[in-house]
């Protein structure tokens, strides 16, 4: 079998937990082993000096298991706000220590926004940046599929994987994409220097009626624009990110911008505006609290309420009076916080239609102008995030994941793992790793033979918490994994790399790739070395793939048939303008073909001498490559540069 002889499983790739108001935050970890290590060692290096501090200081290592079991290992470490680079090594006597690594683990801020529109984005209003620094995040899943939106009590949520916060970026469960919050989550991150995680749960068009409503997971509402609600949303969406995310990660506040759908019904509305709108969002406030089991969940709730009415913009001084009253009156309605005011910001260089927020700073709009409405919302809502706010709001911290013993019978290669004592009205659910929802069993104690898995508790509340990955050897004779990387080379391929230090009754490996991290496809199979305790190293280049992101594992099948899968790893293809260059070697004839117009086209040798020059006013074109000799060729066309290897 082929795995690593330490592998973290917790925290994952790009995972933040919410600092509290000392600055710092309980990071646990766990994984596996494939030694009898004596203790597992730990530490985080931040990847940018002066932001965040070495743990243990002075870079050393720390101990945080010191009687690993059932080849199983959970510990945890106290960690200032940063962005880490995490090692853990296996130690044991007579050896070298045994390192594995996550590379970005933070300790940050977190934030759940809500609303409508000017929340969310959607409705063909044109996206904001994504975010420029590498420490702003979320998870790309959107609760839509097939162009169907799943209601509540049936919503399945995938295991969660961390991205960056890209411009298309499905902030989950029901973002459209970045929108304001990537520019946001820059300000943020520069001005406290410690990463940001953001989820989204606004849903464009939604009055205070419809939110209140929908606090009851079976109710159907409709809006006032005629739209009917799957059951159990929109506020069941604030409930998924505050049960799933949330609970694993923590949370600063939910940010709250709505109020405009309820300015246009304000005429139609019988009895006191102003109270009306302030009762049912404070009911929503108080749900999202109960439900959550977070009594001082923060909520910083913006002065909003422009909207257009018979053709005219107007405001409401209901709406907005309900909204300060929220605000400015703690003894009754605590814990909610000044959000930005955003009515007087309506003319062009904010909202193109004096309601939706628009302009990333960068693309031209129809009229050929540039605008930074979007730009100026995330900056309104920074300039609210305040040092006032950190200090005198409530962080809630991530719970922490579920502890699993494992031991093995004599003679057995299964293993049976237990899960920690869970409170009345909590579910265990033993999972295979890479399926989040589809339950092998609710005992709390469990054997399971080869392979991956992992345990999901949740609780009364719905709170989901799961364990560190577990696995299954089915094997005492384990070899070296020594890494497994995906990076996109200059083409814009993913290049899968992977190394084994030794192998014993290997066959082979089947490299698969999945689009959702679900369902896997074989995509190429690679002979392994057999038995050997040599380095032996491996590599696939992927073919030219859609924007999108992509995970990737490895199969390794031995010789009996028995096999195990690798940890998954990911990459992520930006919308771009690919050059391909066909076949690649080549023998006679290379196909060129852009998402342009290739331009012109230049092929140099690696000395620099141009051998072929020339205008090609379509998207593809062939070129006969048999008339020069062997080497290798830089393509040049549409801009971008392609290297070839002529046989």
């Amino acid at each position: 079998m082929s795995f690593a002889q330490v592998t973290v499983t917790y925290p994952t790739e790009r995972a933040v937990f919410q600092r509290n108001n000392s600055n710092e935050a309980n990071v646990y970890i766990g994984g596996y082993i494939a030694e009898p290590f004596q203790q597992i060692e730990a530490r985080f290096i931040p990847r940018i000096s002066g932001e965040g501090e070495a743990a243990p200081a002075g870079g050393g290592w720390t101990v945080i298991d010191a009687t690993p079991s059932g080849g199983h290992f959970y510990g945890s470490m106290t960690i200032k706000g940063g962005w880490y680079k995490l090692e853990v090594r296996g130690v044991k006597s007579g050896s070298e220590p045994k390192v594995s690594s996550v590379e970005r683990v933070g300790v940050g801020e977190i934030f759940v926004v809500a609303g409508q529109s000017n929340a969310t984005g959607g409705d063909a209003n044109p996206n904001g940046p994504g975010a420029a620094n590498d420490q702003v995040n979320s998870v790309d899943f959107q609760n839509v599929s097939g162009g169907t939106i799943t209601e509540y009590n049936n919503v399945q949520l995938p295991c969660p994987q961390f991205v960056h916060l890209d411009a298309s970026t499905k902030t989950a469960p029901f973002g459209n994409y970045a929108w304001c919050w990537g520019s946001f989550g820059d300000k943020i991150y520069e001005k406290y220097r410690v990463p940001v995680m953001i989820f989204n749960a606004g849903w464009s068009s939604t009055g205070i009626e419809e939110w209140r409503q929908s606090i009851d997971p079976n109710a159907v509402t409709t809006g006032p624009f005629g739209y009917t609600f799957p059951r159990g949303l929109p506020f069941g969406h604030l409930r998924l990110a505050l049960n799933n995310y949330i609970a694993q990660l923590g949370v600063r506040a939910v940010l709250w911008h709505q109020g405009e759908t309820d300015n246009l019904i304000e005429n139609s509305i019988t009895v006191n505006p102003k109270d009306r709108y302030r009762d049912k969002l404070w009911e929503v406030i108080n749900a999202s609290r109960s439900l959550s089991g977070k009594s001082n969940l923060a909520w910083v709730v913006a002065r909003a309420s422009r909207f257009t009415f018979d053709g005219a913009t107007r405001t409401s001084a209901n709406v907005v009076a309900a909204q300060n009253e929220l605000i400015d009156n703690d003894g009754t309605y605590a814990h909610v916080y000044q959000g930005p005011e955003t009515d007087p910001y309506y003319d062009i260089q904010y909202r193109s239609d004096e309601i939706h927020f628009r302009g990333d700073g960068v693309t031209p709009s129809p009229d050929g102008q540039v605008y930074s409405g979007l730009i100026s919302l995330a900056g309104f809502w920074n300039d609210k995030i305040t040092s006032d706010f950190m200090s005198q709001s409530t962080p809630y911290p991530a719970l922490p994941p579920a502890e699993v013993t494992a031991s093995q019978a004599p003679g057995s290669t299964n293993l049976t793992f237990t899960g920690p004592n869970i409170p009345a009205g909590s579910v265990y659910n033993w999972l295979n790793a890479d399926n989040c929802n589809q339950v092998q069993s609710t005992s709390q104690q469990w054997t399971a033979a080869t392979g991956f898995y992992k345990l999901k508790i949740v609780d009364s509340n719905k709170n989901t918490i799961f364990s560190p990955g577990l696995h299954v050897s089915g094997t005492s004779l384990p070899v070296v994994w020594k890494y497994f990387t995906v990076r996109n080379n200059e083409n814009r391929r993913p290049l899968i790399q992977w190394a084994t230090s030794e192998e014993t009754n290997a066959s082979h490996f089947e490299l698969e790739r999945s689009s959702n991290a679900i369902y896997f496809a074989n995509i190429h199979t690679i002979q392994a070395a057999g038995n050997s305790k040599n380095t032996n190293a491996y590599e696939y280049e992927e073919e030219f793939l859609p924007a999108g992101i992509y995970y990737y594992r490895i199969k390794q099948v031995d010789f009996d048939g028995k096999f195990t899968y690798s940890r998954t790893v990911s990459t992520k293809i930006a919308e771009n303008d690919l050059l391909k260059a066909y076949p690649n070697p080549v023998t006679d004839v290379l196909t060129i073909e852009s998402e342009k117009i290739l331009g012109q086209v230049e092929v140099m040798n690696v000395a620099g001498t141009r051998l072929h020059v020339s205008r090609q006013p379509l998207h593809a074109m062939t070129l006969d490559m048999s008339k020069f000799p062997a080497g290798l060729y830089t393509i040049t066309a549409s801009g971008k540069r392609y290297k070839v290897v002529k046989k």
